[in-house]
């Protein structure tokens, strides 16, 4: 009991409200809004804001923060606190060019998204965005589909000590509680020491599963405001609030 109360103290936060629950308003918020989230979450000592996307391509009819320039994120990196500021990117539409280096942006980490057939890729992405000074995520998407060829790159891949966490999501709401430490528990044995767990809530199983995540150790769970996000949304903080602190 101890160890399980120890383990959920340790888990940090993770907010996407902008990011994740910037699809059903095609990632357009006002400077006012992101000001005043960024104030809470500072308030609640949050630890990172994924703010939006960085994508230039497949932009048409998306805001702001699907694109998230270094000139849109100035203002709000300067209010940032103690909140680490990022964003995400994915395999299909990461470009190098888009990422100059820490030293000439306002990001402090890069989330690298990746289907099962690319996590090749996405390791090859995260050492570039590593050697340019970010702390890189990955986030392995639809983890029940991630076959044994998938498994064998995550665990020869000689670079793991780079990554600031390595996330398993439930893309699809198919994971059930008792499948959480299943595949917690292979990313351990595949040599990988923070582990992270994004969840939906398409089958109303996002606090529970993310309860679990946080019991076994995880390093970051993700939150929105109010549970917005992707179809069934994501994990609302207000239900986690208090769980971990």
């Amino acid at each position: 009991m101890a160890n399980l109360w120890y383990n959920l103290c340790m888990t940090k936060i993770l907010d996407c409200t902008t990011r994740d629950g910037g699809h059903p308003c095609n990632w357009e918020f006002s400077d006012e809004f992101i000001h005043n989230h960024i104030k809470f979450l500072n308030n609640e000592k949050v630890s990172y804001y994924e703010i939006g996307y960085r994508n230039y391509c497949d932009t048409e009819g998306k805001g702001r923060f699907y694109r998230c320039t270094p000139q849109l994120l100035k203002q709000f990196y300067e209010q940032k606190g103690n909140l680490e500021i990022g964003v995400m990117t994915d395999t299909s539409r990461y470009s190098a060019e888009d990422f100059a280096g820490k030293s000439q942006d306002y990001l402090d980490f890069v989330r690298v998204a990746v289907h099962p057939d690319k996590i090749p890729v996405a390791l090859e992405i995260a050492e570039d965005l590593h050697s340019k000074g970010y702390k890189v995520f990955v986030q392995l998407m639809d983890v029940s589909n991630i076959d044994a060829d998938g498994y064998l790159y995550l665990y020869m891949w000689e670079n793991k000590a780079i990554l600031e966490s390595l996330y398993f999501a439930d893309s699809y709401s198919k994971l059930q509680p008792s499948d959480v430490p299943t595949y917690y528990n292979k990313l351990k044995i595949l040599g990988y020491d923070r582990i992270s767990f994004h969840a939906h809530n398409n089958a109303g199983l996002a606090f529970e599963n993310s309860l679990v995540a946080a019991s076994l150790g995880a390093y970051t769970i993700d939150v929105t405001q109010d549970g917005v996000g992707r179809s069934g949304g994501n994990l609302d903080y207000a239900r986690i609030k208090g769980k971990l602190a």
